[in-house]
């Protein structure tokens, strides 16, 4: 069992404390190191800190578009990777992943749903019935959803493990030995979530 997390952001963030009060490595990658040619370095899962495509507050979106085929070796693999919510009204900011969402940006509260259908659930059990999110996705159907450029049905497609108000904030996709997350919510997931995404059997080159 081992879990050196590798955390892509442009300087230090409270998930390297929050990793390592869980008892594992965390390791910050910046969008330089990432980017860079020389870059390799193994790890058992990924984090991606809500933001990462606001100018405002991260440069990491440019490099994450530049080294998406690496991602997805990573990911397939055995590599697990959790991308929060983005930060910005472009509904395509996902694109970069090897499948294909929509985003549609907007702070909110509300209660969620689903949450005790999936261990994923657990993601938010340090904190009371309402939640805050930044954002919620939109999985294209094939037959409804046929229009959306660049989609291409996968037998494998986004499996939503949490909603608010019908709409998915917390999804699941499997590729490979590995898999993606991506949630919406606005809050640091729980020590149990972050225990479970940590403890894998191996680590997997990026």
């Amino acid at each position: 069992m081992t879990g050196r997390v590798g955390i892509i952001w442009d300087s230090p963030t409270m998930f390297t404390h929050l990793i390592e009060d869980c008892g594992f490595t965390a390791e910050l990658v910046t969008p330089h190191l990432l980017a860079a040619p020389f870059f390799r370095r193994s790890f058992s899962s990924v984090i991606i800190p809500g933001g990462f495509a606001n100018p405002a507050y991260s440069s990491v979106i440019p490099a994450l578009r530049a080294c998406e085929g690496r991602i997805r070796r990573f990911i397939q693999g055995g590599g697990t990777l959790i991308a929060f919510g983005a930060g910005i009204n472009r509904p395509d900011v996902y694109n970069w992943l090897p499948l294909t969402i929509q985003y549609r940006f907007g702070f909110s509260e509300g209660k969620p749903e689903d949450k005790d259908d999936h261990p994923l659930g657990c993601i938010i059990e340090d904190y009371p019935e309402t939640i805050s999110i930044d954002g919620e996705f939109q999985i294209p159907d094939t037959e409804t959803d046929a229009d959306i450029q660049g989609y291409e049905p996968d037998k494998q497609g986004p499996a939503v493990r949490m909603r608010m108000r019908g709409a998915p904030v917390l999804v699941e996709y499997s590729l490979g030995a590995g898999r993606i997350i991506l949630t919406s919510l606005h809050e640091y997931p729980s020590r149990r979530f972050l225990r479970d995404f940590c403890r894998t059997e191996g680590e997997t080159l990026l």
